[in-house]
């Protein structure tokens, strides 16, 4: 199918509110008239200073000359008299028309930028009091600033001086005609590109706090757009004006040529659709993920088509733990960006065939590419989600509930699974089809369908496809150093390691457990023989299936050198070829941190082949402190090899916060934070690395935490996902029970007609819905979280743009309170084993507690709701007086919210957190 052309090359969307700048134009425009003025004040110099004619050789001289020659045309221009007026007249006119110029690249560049912005005194439009005006513009210039997108002026105060003219138009001296001239030029040169201004209103109606706002752009002749924003308090309203004020202004700057809004670049842009990224943004900063999961969905029905911000759905589903949606949302994301079949056609195409057709695949690349510049990085992600088969598969084939205990979730779960066995059949049957057999494509279709049937035909089939992604991205990553929008850290050196060495060494791993019959398993510890030694296999290219053959000849050669390696991996014929697949013998190509990193990577990776049971040192050596595990022989090369990639790494990066990582969208953070993240608990490569001696000492170097190091487990998500659920139920019944007991105590709270009343109770019954479903699916369900989050939040009441420390963020595994973790000698040969089972052991404890909740308490309590929301209905209409039985009716439901603390106060995985609502208060 031929790819679909854009109608015409004018957006049909509404163009921006302010007018675009193009600082570029106007910045030739001045050069242009400045050589003019340049050129006209020699000439007309030249003829009153007699300047004698100097050789082409003589470059002084004729600097001086010229210099000469433009200070005599410059005294012309002001003191000329007499038969000189008419050049000095042209010169003032070229010179008016040369500062111009000027002043207009100027106002350009303040817009395009955007400079400093203009924030004029609010209005006060109300009864409130005058200081509320000044309160609330100093929140809406803060609101600004959180949003990272320029510096406004902060305060009610003027800003500082800025240049040159701003600090002469503050001089007070006005006795010298220069000053006063100067003083006029400075007020006419412009110092912002913006201005805003804003008048305070109320009204009777919900909501009634409103801001009414004006932005004005200063370039060329003045263009503003105004609207009026409500909300349920002032501090709601300013923060829905400075959304809706920066959703205007972004679209005309050079700020909306960079992810995520290059799309919306001289296009009206919705203000929700920049109020809920940035909501999404700071709370995924934050580890709130749930909540940014939620904003990151508001966003995307907003923008559908915005790839960047699938992406970060897709880093918030893996901070989770939810590995197969995370895939499908790659997966959905490369199908919005380009179609199945052309998609298929580029992946399973010969150099050959590509040669002959320029214009159906390198053409139609670069144009995709200069469309989608993040395409580079979508494919990366996607290619390295599908490597991940372990992770996967363990997801695919979960053990499935019951239907009385089947939630939402699982359904999910269901459309999830059906959707990518769909898409892995029609974009990878190739894999399994060798293209001189007779078989046709639906054979071979159902033939991978067949093999996404048991999990060990499925982490083969999965790892075919890693591959064969990582080999034609490699290709195309030739034809993305020719647009520059293009992110250069995915370089050819990054894919190539992972073409000839990360993707084989994981598709060995796949067919090695295949042979095994316990493929999937090993992420567990529950493979037969794992703490047995293995015999090396060495694969051939026979191994993987009919892909070969879609592949050059010297791309065969590099695959066999790779499959010779063999599983468990030759430490020394690794990190040989560590060293050619990585060119690090070329000194005119420096490496960066990722390349340093994905070699870490692949060595930790291969430790995956070995035992995790170390064998025990001498008791003679065990005096001169060394640990008593004794990673003998290839562990030990695989160990040192990882760690010291590792270390090569973080020296290479910044502490900045431009600093990026690729397995995961950007953070506010710099990237050797970051990386700390991944090194530490996220990422799998790893997790076979991490029990070793040799990890936990370079930990204690690099990241002094004056603490005690922390065992981990092979997979941290679950234990952290089940101690946030624990959290945030715990607090969650905290402020719930805090606030019936406020409704009970302050007069002034008691509601004034029973429908109020009526809406406490209804608004209770949905939070215990939501607990029960969470009691039942243990939490799992990031909806369900995020739902009940909402629910305390809207029957708190609490303040949406206040500093929040609710609901609570996903805790790091380093925060969490693991007793029996903490007594293992960190020094066990059975180290991994028994960390293993006693993590399991706490999140258990904390699922029968959920269990309890969800059974027991959650659907008892759902009854009582509906009781009383009858019984209320009845008082309503008879008209009967609820102050006699007040007190009690709040007892009775504050006391439900704290057996819900009582009971999870028995599990383990607690979290060092401070009073949620004594901290909901405006700073």
């Amino acid at each position: 199918m031929r790819a679909p052309r854009r109608t015409g090359r004018r957006s049909r969307a509404a163009p921006a509110s302010l007018p675009t700048p193009h600082p570029r134009s106007a910045l030739t425009l001045a050069l242009l008239f400045s050589t003019a003025l340049l050129v006209c004040l020699y000439l007309a110099g030249d003829g009153v200073v007699k300047v004698p004619r100097w050789a082409p050789h003589q470059v002084w001289p004729a600097l001086t000359d010229g210099v000469r020659g433009v200070l005599a045309g410059a005294r012309i221009m002001f003191f000329a008299a007499g038969p000189l007026r008419w050049r000095q007249l042209g010169l003032l006119g070229l010179g008016l028309l040369t500062y111009v110029a000027w002043r207009s690249w100027r106002q350009a560049s303040f817009a395009d930028r955007p400079g400093p912005i203009d924030i004029r005194k609010f209005e006060n439009g109300t009864e409130e009091k005058e200081g509320c005006a000044t309160y609330l513009r100093s929140r809406f210039c803060r609101q600004l600033a959180d949003t990272d997108i320029y510096p406004p002026y902060a305060g009610p105060s003027d800003p500082a001086p800025q240049g040159f003219m701003d600090a002469l138009s503050k001089q007070g001296d006005t006795s010298s005609p220069m000053q006063v001239i100067t003083r006029v030029v400075a007020a006419l040169w412009p110092r912002n590109g913006y201005f805003v201004t804003a008048t305070l209103q109320k009204r009777t109606q919900e909501p009634q706090y409103g801001l009414s706002v004006t932005v004005t752009s200063l370039l060329g002749r003045a263009q503003s757009t105004t609207t009026t924003m409500w909300g349920r308090s002032w501090e709601d309203a300013t923060c829905r004006a400075a959304y809706w004020t920066m959703a205007k202004i972004l679209p005309a700057t050079r700020l909306a040529k960079n992810p995520p809004w290059r799309k919306w670049y001289g296009r009206d842009m919705p203000a929700e659709l920049f109020e809920c990224y940035n909501e999404a943004k700071k709370r995924h900063d934050d580890q709130k993920l749930d909540d940014a999961l939620w904003w990151y969905r508001e966003a995307l029905r907003l923008d559908p088509f915005n790839i960047n911000i699938r992406m970060m759905v897709a880093s918030v589903q893996e901070d989770l733990g939810l590995f197969l949606d995370a895939l499908h949302t790659y997966e959905a994301a490369l199908a919005v960006v380009e179609l199945e079949g052309r998609y298929t056609g580029a992946l399973w195409s010969r150099r050959r065939y590509r040669l002959v057709r320029p214009w159906r695949f390198t053409w139609s690349t670069l144009r995709l590419l200069r469309r989608h510049p993040e395409w580079i990085r979508l494919r990366y992600q996607y290619a390295r989600a599908l490597g991940y088969t372990e992770r996967l598969v363990g997801e695919w084939f979960a053990d499935e509930p019951s239907d009385d205990r089947r939630t939402e979730r699982h359904r999910v779960h269901d459309q999830v699974r059906q959707r990518l066995c769909a898409a892995l059949a029609d974009r990878y049957w190739p894999a399994v089809a060798n293209r001189t057999t007779l078989a046709t494509e639906e054979q071979a279709k159902d033939h991978v369908r067949v093999l996404l049937t048991k999990e060990s035909s499925a982490r083969t089939l999965l790892a075919l496809a890693a591959w064969q992604e990582f080999h034609r991205l490699h290709d195309d990553a030739a034809l993305a150093r020719l647009v520059p929008a293009v992110d250069r850290e995915i370089g050819r050196r990054l894919l190539r390691a992972m073409r000839d060495l990360w993707a084989p060494l994981r598709l060995m791993s796949a067919l090695n457990d295949d042979r095994r019959g316990a493929a999937g398993t090993a992420m567990s510890g529950e493979r037969p023989g794992a703490d047995a030694p293995l015999e090396r296999v060495e694969f051939d290219v026979r191994d993987a299936e009919c892909l070969p053959t879609w592949w050059h000849r010297h791309h065969r050669v590099k695959a066999r050198q790779a499959l010779v390696i063999g599983w468990p991996a030759d430490p020394r014929a690794l990190e040989q070829r560590i060293w050619w697949v990585q060119r690090r013998w070329n000194w005119f190509g420096p490496m960066n941190h990722l390349d340093y990193y994905t070699a870490a990577c692949v060595a930790a990776f291969a430790l995956a082949g070995y035992p995790r049971k170390l064998p025990d040192r001498d008791p003679d050596e065990r005096r001169c402190g060394l640990p008593r595990a004794n990673p003998r022989g290839e562990v030990e090369l695989l160990t040192h090899l990882a760690v010291d990639n590792l270390r090569a790494a973080l020296q290479s990066t910044e502490s900045g916060r431009a600093g990026r990582v690729v397995t995961q969208s950007d953070t506010r953070y710099g990237t050797a934070s970051r990386l700390r993240t991944w090194i530490l608990s996220s990422d799998s490569d790893l997790a076979w690395l991490r029990h070793h001696a040799v990890f936990r000492f370079f930990e204690q170097d690099i990241y002094q935490s004056l603490q005690p190091v922390s065992l981990r487990p092979m997979d941290v998500t679950k234990v952290r996902v089940a101690s946030y659920v624990k959290q945030l139920l715990c607090e969650g019944a905290r402020l719930l029970e805090r606030e019936w007991h406020k409704r009970r105590l302050q007069p002034g709270q008691r509601p004034s007609f029973l429908h109020d009343v009526l809406r406490w109770v209804r608004l209770d019954r949905q939070t215990w819905q939501v607990v029960e479903r969470i009691g039942r699916d243990h939490g799992l369900h990031w909806e369900d979280r995020a739902k009940f989050g909402r629910l305390v939040t809207e029957a708190v009441r609490l303040v949406r743009t206040a500093e929040l420390h609710f609901p609570p963020a996903v805790p790091r595994y380093d925060d969490l309170d693991l007793p029996q973790v903490s007594r293992i000698d960190d020094d066990e040969p059975y180290l991994a084993n028994m960390v293993e089972d006693r993590v399991h052991s706490s999140v258990s404890r904390v699922n029968a507690c959920l269990d309890q909740l969800g059974h027991a308490m959650a659907g008892a309590f759902e009854g009582e709701a509906d009781d009383e929301d009858r019984v209320l209905r009845v008082l309503d209409v008879a008209d009967h007086d609820l102050a006699t039985a007040y007190a009690e009716f709040c007892m009775r439901h504050a006391r439900r919210w704290q057996w819900v603390i009582e009971v999870l106060d028995d599990a383990d995985l607690d979290v060092e957190t401070v009073v949620p609502d004594e901290e909901q208060i405006e700073p």
